[in-house]
């Protein structure tokens, strides 16, 4: 490719980054046209030329300098600064090796405003108390890591204590305000995880963030940590905030299982639960969160039972818990995202919700 047209994609590249285009990702594939990631879904843009494997190339080689020794085996994942955005690059091949694929995830360059997340102000009690876990729950690209890093903002701003980080890549870079930072990549500064969070222990840290909790070393770490006095915040996979409780349970074995149970029941603080929608004009996503809190023990007597922790969700005897359903209907009922896509969002509970927006059109 002639060197003017291979700066040309680049550069509209950046155009793109720079558009008022609501969108969170972009797809690249080589001899294709370019995909971004709306609120209607992945459509094509005619912002960015077909790119070739070279254009690809060059921002793999901007973000890792020995990416073709490792893409035979396994994607790249690391981010990448610009001055407005910081993005999450994700390099792979795909077709028997013979294509090269890039997505990225644009994110800004600055932390998240918790103000901005469209979380309910309750939920920053979860981080006033300052030992046990906090988790965020949801499916990919929920925005479990802006609401991650929001409530990190909030300690920043807060109080003054040490924040130790390990995450896949590192989403945002935190400036000092109050609070110290150490924030470790995987796979760079640390090999996973859980080695991390172990590390993390030694580093006298009062908030211990984890980027992803998958597996039984992570939340057993996790549990430890907690246990010992810390604040640790941690995201996982999970449909509900009840669900991310029995998954957290489901890592271990049946004869560990009483034991972490009863870690569980006196560290969690709470979870949040989250789902993003559509907005009915499109300009972006609008997000429903499901906040289970435990700052009263309320939950710990039914950990384990999941009917009987969903029960208690429900009653909200503690007066600040709120279920998904609750959030969609005000979103719905606000005018907000359409009845529809609230619908659609939701993976358990549509029933409910649907009850309660009868004559709602």
């Amino acid at each position: 490719m002639a060197s003017d047209e291979y700066q040309g994609v680049i550069f509209e590249l950046l155009e793109l980054l720079d558009s008022e285009t609501s969108f969170t990702d972009i797809h690249f594939e080589q001899d294709a046209p370019v995909s971004i990631r709306t609120p209607a879904g992945w459509v094509k843009t005619d912002m960015v030329g077909i790119p070739c494997r070279d254009d690809i190339e060059i921002v793999l080689n901007k973000i890792d300098s020995n990416w073709q020794g490792t893409i035979a085996n396994k994607a790249i994942n690391r981010p990448l600064d610009l001055a407005k955005w910081r993005l999450r690059v994700n390099g792979y091949l795909a077709d028997g090796g013979e294509k090269l694929m890039m997505t990225i995830r644009r994110l800004p360059a600055s932390e998240p405003n918790f103000k901005d997340t469209g979380l309910p102000n309750s939920a920053r009690l979860m981080i006033e108390i300052p030992s046990g876990l906090v988790l965020i729950t949801g499916a990919t690209g929920s925005g479990k890591s802006t609401t991650q890093a929001a409530l990190i903002d909030c300690i920043n701003e807060s109080r003054p204590a040490h924040i130790v980080t390990i995450e896949d890549p590192i989403e945002y870079k935190f400036r000092r305000k109050k609070s110290i930072f150490s924030q470790r990549e995987v796979g760079v500064d640390c090999a996973s995880f859980s080695e991390g969070a172990i590390d993390a222990m030694r580093q006298r840290p009062d908030v211990i963030v984890i980027g992803e909790i998958r597996d039984k070393d992570t939340a057993e770490t996790a549990l430890l940590a907690a246990e010992s006095g810390h604040l640790v915040i941690g995201t996982m996979h999970a449909n509900t905030a009840p669900g991310a409780v029995q998954k957290a349970l489901s890592w271990f074995a049946a004869h560990e299982r009483d034991a972490r149970q009863q870690t569980l029941a006196s560290t969690l603080i709470g979870v949040i639960s989250q789902v993003l929608v559509p907005r009915k004009d499109l300009k972006g996503y609008a997000l429903a969160s499901e906040l289970m809190f435990n700052h009263k023990q309320q939950i710990s007597k039914f950990i384990g039972k999941a009917e009987q922790m969903v029960s208690a969700l429900e009653r909200k005897e503690d007066g600040v818990s709120q279920t998904m359903v609750e959030s969609m209907e005000a979103l719905v009922k606000n005018g907000i995202v359409e009845k529809g896509a609230a619908l659609r969002s939701l993976k358990d509970g549509q029933a409910a919700l649907f009850d309660r927006l009868k004559g709602v059109a």
